[in-house]
């Protein structure tokens, strides 16, 4: 029996897609005078923004590029930045059925929790764990294991929602169910690669999963 769910939060609890393209669009014009590839960019979500940052502009100041891209998005968070349907809602059912709740992200903890605190669902999450508190990102299974640890939680009893393959092969890697966020372009291909059995179309349909 699920007694535990575990989120990502980007593409999965909320539409960061085209701000997070925007922003990496913006840093690639001011430091290298180009456009950026929208299809290399979005094979990057998942990732922890400091070890894309780091392999793609490695010749600049880290310091400089990190600050850019988060200028880019302070203004532009609040207007562009929603969840995703029926989200709240889904947070508020497994609250009620006493599941138990927490966020496993590759975003850092200072935008994590800012966005938590936008979207009045913070206090759903008994742990929220980000690219600040964990040595290995995903795809290693260090941040569902230590979200778990801290949940007091089983991975046979355990759902991890993401949207990337990243998240996929973390759950899978931590012996916990992967569900796949099925609102992503490569959803289809995610599932039938990882061989998924459970993917949404909406974040209600946990509900069914969790009955």
């Amino acid at each position: 029996m699920i007694d535990t769910v575990i989120f990502d939060f980007d593409g999965t609890l909320a539409n960061t897609n085209q701000i997070v393209i925007n922003s990496f669009k913006h840093i690639y014009e001011v430091f290298r005078s180009e456009n950026g590839n929208e299809e290399y960019i979005l094979s990057t979500f998942g990732e922890p923004l400091e070890l894309t940052l780091t392999r793609d502009f490695g010749q600049y100041n880290f310091e400089d590029v990190i600050a850019c891209y988060r200028d880019y998005q302070k203004d532009r968070f609040n207007d562009e930045v929603v969840l995703y349907e029926t989200v709240e809602d889904t947070l508020k059912y497994l609250n009620d059925k006493n599941i138990k709740m927490g966020i496993a992200t590759s975003r850092l903890r200072v935008s994590t929790i800012q966005a938590l605190e936008k979207f009045d669902i913070s206090k759903y999450f008994g742990v929220v764990l980000t690219a600040d508190d964990v040595k290995k990102h995903k795809p290693d299974k260090e941040p569902l294991v230590r979200t778990m640890s801290i949940l007091n939680s089983s991975p046979d009893k355990t759902l991890y929602v993401g949207d990337s393959r990243f998240d996929m092969e973390c759950a899978i890697n931590a012996d916990t169910t992967p569900v796949l966020a099925g609102w992503q372009k490569d959803s289809e291909k995610l599932a039938e690669k990882y061989n998924i059995k459970y993917v949404l179309n909406k974040m209600w349909d946990l509900t069914k999963i969790i009955k």
